[in-house]
């Protein structure tokens, strides 16, 4: 029991002097840039926000809903981001929602700008890693303040933690809640084992013996039980499909995982290699050739820093340069081929773009030149603050609703009512007996 208090005692001690504020700071600036930037995530409810995540919390007593199959694998963030929002009343639900990803965020953020492997520790480097992890460009298509996307976040700040080695209860008792949440939300975290391992090896160069983390082994433990409720509920449910065609995975890959990370207004496309559709982009950015040149110089560019830094570099922040680089492409290509590159995948990779270019930055000797960089990404960041209109087209929550309280005047209470929501691209609706709806 003395054991259980110390570490609670530590814990706390941990939130209240340093992690509060930076988690506090960071809830502010989200909040305040989705205000005036994606207004409509505080009064429009998205797609499995409502179909499935606050329909289920609101149906089942808790926790049945944590153990029903809805995507063929356990989702355990987004559920509890469904029974938060179930706590309040209906009428609040974006504004919760809202909330609660902001929230999810900015508990990542304030992580990330602490528990990371950057090789300094440069103030500004460290902001704009965490500023990237919120404010990518490309979560401004459908991941923005809504619960149903939560899922990636938890991997892709998992994947910055793995890297960094605990030093104290707390900070083991936070790393192994993130990536405990992580494994039971999304089954492609298992994508991170090869920086798990690779961690592994560099400190088994030091220390002279293989050494795994004790947050190590509450992962696993995570994945374990993720194959656990897959097998259990779900097996064969969703198998994968006829590979999609190579090119445009390897293109969707520099366009959605690069492109959009490192160049400022490069917006979102859409269709069909003979109907492409181009939205919040450059004039100059409305051809794929063009697209696909200037990713290539990009990479070109960086490329050759690289290659003119590489002698100054640290051998194990080299080998952490080619592994996140080479997940990044992995993850995307095994993920384009044989299920989706939908964008919300792929901002795992867009942030690992990111990450990977501070990384490099962050080693170079020049100040000016770091400070430009950083000054450079933040502005790729600030003018990536468009929505797409998949996110926010479409009815007003509170609008639908008094629809249904209305239809709900003339029938009994256990009719059951479909209340619309986002996006409009398909019939997406939450549906309640008159009996919740009141």
């Amino acid at each position: 029991m003395m054991q259980f208090q110390k570490i609670v005692t530590s814990v706390c001690k941990f939130f209240i002097k340093s992690f509060s504020f930076r988690m506090g700071s960071f809830l502010a600036i989200t909040l305040l840039a989705w205000k005036v930037r994606f207004p409509f995530v505080f009064s429009k409810l998205y797609a499995e926000d409502g179909n499935f995540l606050l329909e289920d919390a609101k149906k089942y007593r808790f926790p049945k809903e944590f153990f029903r199959n809805e995507s063929g694998y356990s989702l355990l963030s987004n559920r509890i981001g469904g029974r938060f929002v179930s706590l309040f009343p209906l009428s609040y639900a974006p504004f919760v929602c809202a909330l609660f990803a902001a929230l999810c965020l900015s508990f990542l953020a304030a992580g990330i700008f602490k528990f990371n492997n950057l090789s300094s520790n440069n103030f500004g480097t460290r902001i704009c890693l965490s500023l990237c992890f919120i404010f990518l460009p490309l979560s401004s298509f459908s991941a923005v303040g809504n619960v149903a996307n939560l899922y990636i976040y938890f991997m892709t700040a998992s994947a910055v933690f793995l890297f960094y080695k605990e030093k104290t209860k707390s900070e083991f008792l936070y790393k192994s809640l993130i990536l405990f949440i992580a494994a039971l939300s999304l089954p492609l975290t298992v994508f991170l084992l090869p920086i798990l391992i690779h961690r592994s090896y560099l400190e088994s160069k030091v220390i002279g013996f293989w050494k795994i983390q004790k947050s190590d082994f509450v992962f696993i433990l995570g994945l374990l039980l993720q194959l656990i409720f897959i097998v259990t509920t779900s097996l064969g449910n969703r198998e994968p499909h006829a590979p999609q065609s190579l090119f445009k995975v390897i293109y969707l890959y520099l366009d959605r995982g690069i492109g959009i990370s490192m160049i400022p207004r490069w917006g979102f496309i859409s269709g069909s290699n003979s109907n492409p559709f181009y939205e919040n982009s450059l004039a100059i950015f409305h051809s794929i050739s063009i697209r696909l040149l200037a990713v290539l110089l990009l990479l070109i560019s960086i490329g050759l820093l690289y290659l003119q830094t590489r002698s100054s570099l640290a051998k194990s922040l080299r080998s952490q340069f080619v592994v996140i680089v080479l997940l990044g492409f992995i993850y995307s290509t095994l993920v384009g081929l044989f299920f989706n590159p939908e964008p919300r995948y792929m901002i795992f990779t867009s942030f690992l773009t990111c990450w990977v270019a501070l990384l490099l930055l962050d080693s170079q000797h020049s100040v000016n030149l770091r400070n430009a960089s950083i000054a450079y990404m933040l502005l790729v960041l600030l003018m990536g603050l468009t929505s797409s209109n998949h996110r926010s087209q479409g009815p007003l929550w509170n609008t639908e609703l008094a629809k249904a309280k209305h239809i709900c005047l003339q029938t009994n209470p256990e009719s059951q009512i479909g209340i619309r929501t986002l996006p409009i691209d398909k019939v997406w609706e939450i549906t309640l007996t008159c009996k919740k709806i009141a």
